[in-house]
């Protein structure tokens, strides 16, 4: 196979994923036809049966994309502070930043915490999530080895409760753009996870702002 040829395989290949990203996001894995793939790929039913086998099979590659970025995102920002307050917001950050530039990606992403057995990948969808809370229940664990975070609640219940936090945020903007994905909110919402709202939240000198 040539060059220009393998190089427009793969160029189609990435059509078709950016495509059904976008499908897969904004209808569901049962309210996306195949037929409103290729018509949005601009490709024919063959083409995407020869790279990836059925829509079950295409979605299961554009999962595995969006949960691997996710984790990878996660697993960089726990290596890149050494205190677990920044952790907590290098993951924060980074989820909001994602956010911002890959919203559709990011839909499907956090679509997956709730998806139907009419996914074909459901078990490996949960297992991604699985993998994301045992990340972050290490950085807890180290919390609470610290004296920082409370030992009234299990690693697990708090690594569900940080995610739910970052997941509301994402969603209001995914619904709502104006709404500010920025460090400032990501300061605030690990505080508001450390701190909870019966106590005195740390006082901040800055403002939400774009």
């Amino acid at each position: 196979m040539s060059l220009a040829r393998t190089n427009g395989s793969a160029q189609t290949r990435q059509q078709i994923l950016a495509a059904a990203s976008r499908l897969f996001a904004t209808r569901g894995y049962a309210g996306t036809s195949t037929q409103a793939i290729i018509a949005a790929a601009r490709v024919s039913k063959p083409v995407l049966y020869y790279h990836f086998g059925s829509k079950a099979g295409l979605f299961q590659v554009v999962v595995d994309g969006a949960e691997n970025q996710l984790l990878e995102i996660i697993l960089k920002s726990k290596a890149g502070a050494s205190d677990v307050r920044s952790q907590l917001e290098g993951i924060c950050i980074s989820m909001f930043q994602f956010a911002g530039k890959n919203p559709s990606l990011l839909a499907l992403a956090l679509e997956l915490s709730s998806i139907s057995r009419q996914c074909p990948s459901r078990k490996q969808c949960l297992g991604k999530i699985s993998e994301w809370h045992a990340i972050v229940g290490i950085i807890i664990e180290q919390g609470m080895i610290e004296g920082l975070i409370r030992k009234q609640f299990s690693r697990e219940e708090l690594a569900v409760g940080f995610r739910g936090l970052i997941r509301s945020h994402i969603l209001h903007f995914l619904s709502h753009p104006e709404w500010p994905l920025n460090r400032s909110l990501a300061e605030r919402v690990v505080a508001l996870f450390l701190n909870g709202t019966a106590g005195q939240l740390p006082c901040f000198h800055h403002h939400i702002t774009n």
